[in-house]
């Protein structure tokens, strides 16, 4: 209910009175209210994309023997360091949102920010070194063709964060965007390692499907409806892949990738 009041006069004058009127709040400011997915939703999300970074990465970084981690060049070491502080980083924001120590978390922010920022040329910089060095996980064609997908990962990862900060202030649409950041940039790399995944590409785009249509999905069974914001960021994530691979094929791509790779 909604409590207004009016004022009228009586008599002379000077004798005032007030008449309380109610009304019902807009359905749409309850649908508003009730549309907030429950913190532990970004809680269990955030842990299912810490599982599948590290089913993808035990093997290949995380529990590989000493020597191999020698073998590698130091600036897979950074970047390991600073992605999976950042996933971790994730992990621990939305924990603290649980919690209730939002004043923690949006002090925290600022590191958020400046890890994005080292990602962002240093997730160029790993891919780069890919292409020369000769990887193509995923059943990429080769090198150079696999480069357009962590390109295309570090763009949707830029814009989805730099959206998440402007809106900080609008707490269930910083959410969102932040969640897309981490499957829209941040998953694909990682399932196209995962050990019996790798090389199906139904089994590797049906994974990142998953991922991203578990927001929707949530809502609506919860609020019978779906924001045009998942709908939008979802097409983008799951139809860039597509776009991306084609363009990956292209002869214009690799002389472009090969100039980049030095070759």
């Amino acid at each position: 209910m909604r409590f207004g009041a009016s004022l009228r006069t009586v008599g002379n004058g000077n004798i005032w009175f007030m008449r309380l009127e109610t009304a019902t709040i807009p359905a749409t400011a309850k649908t508003q209210v009730a549309r907030r997915r429950p913190h532990g939703f970004y809680v269990a999300m955030a842990i299912a994309a810490n599982a599948v970074v590290l089913a993808g990465f035990a093997g290949r970084y995380y529990f590989l023997p000493a020597a191999g981690k020698a073998a590698l060049p130091w600036i897979i070491h950074l970047h390991a360091t600073v992605f999976s502080a950042w996933m971790l980083l994730f992990l621990v924001q939305t924990t603290l949102v649980t919690a209730g120590r939002a004043d923690i978390h949006r002090k925290l922010g600022i590191a958020g920010a400046v890890l994005a920022a080292l990602m962002v040329p240093l997730g160029v910089r790993v891919t780069i070194q890919g292409g020369r060095d000769g990887w193509a996980p995923g059943g990429a064609p080769d090198s150079l063709a696999f480069m357009v997908i962590g390109m295309g990962d570090m763009i949707l990862f830029a814009g989805f964060v730099v959206a998440g900060l402007y809106f900080r202030r609008r707490s269930e649409t910083h959410k969102r965007l932040m969640l897309s950041a981490v499957i829209g940039g941040l998953m694909w790399p990682a399932i196209t390692r995962i050990p019996h995944v790798a090389g199906n590409l139904f089994a590797m785009f049906g994974l990142l499907a998953l991922l991203v249509v578990a927001g929707p999905v949530f809502d609506l069974l919860a609020f019978r409806r779906v924001t045009g914001l998942d709908v939008w960021s979802g097409l983008l994530i799951l139809g860039s892949l597509p776009a991306r691979m084609a363009i990956a094929h292209t002869q214009w791509w690799h002389s472009f990738a090969a100039w980049l790779a030095g070759y």
